[in-house]
C-alpha cells in the first residue's frame, strides 16, 4: 500500500491539508511495548506497519513525535531539496561517543570543512593507488583458505576487509595482532547497537560490565591509531596510503589542515564503517549466488569472458557490469545502511504533510528498497533490474545504498571497487556452495544489517583458471 506522494516544495506550511496515517491509538502499556518492540526487532515492525499503511505513517507514540518515511518523494526532500530543515536524529550521538566527530556525525560547517579536505582522497585518480593493494589482500585470502573444505565465509571477508581497511588507510598491517582489532570492532559495533536500542542510556562512567568491555576496546582502538598518527607526524618518509592524504590534503577555502583529533576521527570513522559494510554486504552477496545458481552462472560468464585469469585491474573493473549489478542488488535487499534517523529542525511541511520542530523521522531505507510501487517483484534476486537503461527509468531515490544528496558515502566508490576485486578474485580461484542447502540467513539490523548467524560454505578449487 502506498499514498502515492508528489512532493511540492514551493507548498506553504499554511496549504498543507493531507493527514499523515497514524497507528491505531493505544494504552500506554501497549504504547510502550510497541516502542519496545521497534527498538527490538525494527526491520518486521516497520516492514509489517508499511504493509498497512503505505510509506509514510506516525507511530503515535503519545510522548514522542516520530514519522516513518519509505517513499522516495520524501526521501529526495529530506536529505536533498530542503535538508536545511532537517539534522542528524539525536540517536548519532551514541556513534559519536565511538567514531568522534567524523564525516558520519559532523554536521554544519564544520563538516563542509572536513568534506573539503577529504574528498581528494576519493577521487578516480586516488583509487588507482588502492587496486594493487586489495588484489594482494585477496590473494592473501585466497592463499589461506586453499586447503580447507569448509570455512565460515563471513568470517573470512571480515578478515579480508579489515586487512584491505588497514593497508589502504595506513599503509601497512597493523602492529596490533589482528584478532585484537577485530575484536574491538566487533565489541565497539555491538555497544552501540544495544545502546542505540535502549530506552534507558546508563552513563558510560556507570561500572556496568558492557560499559567497561566498550572503554576498553576503544582505548586500544585510541592508542593504536594516535600512535599511528604520531609517528606518522614526525617521519619524514613519504606514504602512499590515505592517512597521508588526509595529512597532507589542504582546505582551499581557509589553508588549513586537519588536527590530530580530526585525523583519528576521521580514521576511526573510515576503519569501522569502511570494514564492517563491505564484508558485509559481500557476505550477502555470497549467501545469494548459493541460493541462485542461474546468476552464478551468469556472473562466472562475465568473469571468464572480461577477465579469464587474469587478476583484475583498474581499467577492467569497469567492464564487470554484472558484477556490479549482482552487487547493487544484494545491497537493495540488504542495504547495510538499512535506516537513515532525522530530526525536524523547523515547523515545516514535508511531501504535503505537516511536521513539528523536534519530531524524529525514520527514513525506512529496508522497506524503501523493497517498495513495490517502484520495485517489480521485491522480495526477489534479480540483478537484471540494475541495467543502466532500467536504472535512467526508476525513481532516482528509490534506491541509496550510500546515503544521498550532499551527505552521499565519502567512500562509495572504493566500497564497490573493494567488492569487485574480492568478489572476483575468489570466485575465480574457487567453487562455493552450502554446506546446508536449506539454510536461511535471517538479517540482524545492528549499526550495519549484519547475517545473524554464520554463512557456512564448502570450498574446492575452480578448475580451468589460474591467475598469471
Amino acid at each position: 500500500m502506498s499514498n502515492h506522494i508528489n512532493s511540492n516544495n514551493n507548498e506553504a506550511p499554511d496549504k498543507a491539508v493531507k493527514q499523515m496515517p497514524v497507528l491505531p491509538k493505544a494504552s500506554w502499556w501497549l504504547v510502550l511495548k510497541n516502542i519496545f518492540s521497534m527498538l527490538q526487532n525494527p526491520l518486521d515492525f516497520m516492514t509489517d506497519w508499511a504493509k498497512e499503511y503505505g510509506d509514510v505513517y506516525d507511530l503515535n507514540a503519545r510522548f514522542l513525535k516520530v514519522h516513518v518515511f519509505s517513499n522516495p518523494d520524501c526521501i529526495q526532500e529530506v536529505l536533498v531539496r530542503n535538508k536545511l530543515d532537517y539534522a542528524k536524529s539525536d540517536h548519532y550521538k551514541v556513534l559519536k561517543e565511538s567514531l568522534g566527530n567524523g564525516l558520519l556525525i559532523s554536521e554544519g560547517a564544520f563538516w563542509k570543512k572536513q568534506r573539503r579536505i577529504a574528498q581528494p582522497a576519493f577521487h578516480h585518480k586516488s583509487m588507482h593507488n588502492f587496486v594493487q593493494t586489495m588484489v594482494q589482500s585477496t590473494q592473501d585470502c585466497i592463499d589461506k583458505i586453499a586447503a580447507q573444505s569448509s570455512l565460515s565465509i563471513d568470517k573470512q571477508l571480515n578478515s579480508l576487509s579489515l586487512d584491505i581497511v588497514t593497508k589502504c588507510l595506513f599503509g601497512t598491517t597493523l602492529a596490533a595482532d589482528v584478532h585484537q582489532v577485530q575484536a574491538a570492532i566487533n565489541t565497539g559495533n555491538k555497544f552501540i547497537s544495544t545502546r542505540a536500542r535502549s530506552i534507558i542510556k546508563w552513563p558510560l562512567w556507570w561500572p556496568l560490565p558492557q560499559n567497561i568491555r566498550y572503554k576498553k576496546a576503544r582505548k586500544f582502538s585510541d592508542k593504536l591509531i594516535f600512535g599511528i598518527i604520531e609517528k606518522r607526524q614526525l617521519g619524514t618518509e613519504n606514504h602512499v596510503d590515505l592517512l597521508s592524504m588526509l595529512m597532507h590534503s589542504v582546505d582551499e577555502e581557509t589553508g588549513t589542515t586537519m588536527s590530530s583529533q580530526q585525523l583519528r576521527d576521521e580514521c576511526i570513522t573510515l576503519f569501522v564503517a569502511g570494514q564492517e559494510t563491505t564484508a558485509t554486504a559481500l557476505t550477502w552477496a555470497f549467501y545469494l549466488l548459493m541460493k541462485h545458481p542461474d546468476k552464478m552462472q551468469k556472473l562466472m560468464l562475465e568473469i571468464e569472458t572480461v577477465l579469464g585469469a587474469k587478476t583484475p585491474e583498474l581499467s577492467t573493473l569497469s567492464a564487470l557490469k554484472y558484477t556490479q549489478m549482482v552487487l547493487e542488488e544484494t545491497m537493495r535487499l540488504y542495504p547495510p545502511a538499512w535506516v537513515i534517523a532525522r530530526k525536524v529542525l523547523r515547523n515545516t511541511v514535508l511531501c504535503g504533510y505537516p511536521v513539528e520542530e523536534k519530531a524524529q523521522l525514520i527514513l525506512d531505507v529496508y522497506s524503501l528498497h523493497r517498495h513495490p510501487d517502484y520495485w517489480d517483484r521485491p522480495d526477489q534476486f534479480i540483478p537484471e533490474r540494475f541495467d543502466e537503461k532500467l536504472k535512467k527509468e526508476r525513481h532516482r531515490y528509490a534506491y541509496i545504498p550510500f546515503g544521498a544528496g550532499q551527505r552521499l558515502c565519502i567512500g562509495n566508490n572504493f566500497a564497490l571497487m573493494e567488492m569487485k576485486i574480492a568478489l572476483t578474485m575468489l570466485l575465480q580461484k574457487f567453487q562455493f556452495s552450502l554446506v546446508n542447502p536449506h539454510q536461511k540467513l535471517e538479517p540482524n539490523p545492528m549499526v550495519t544489517l549484519k547475517p545473524a548467524s554464520s554463512l557456512i560454505l564448502n570450498i574446492r578449487p575452480r578448475m580451468g583458471l589460474q591467475y598469471n
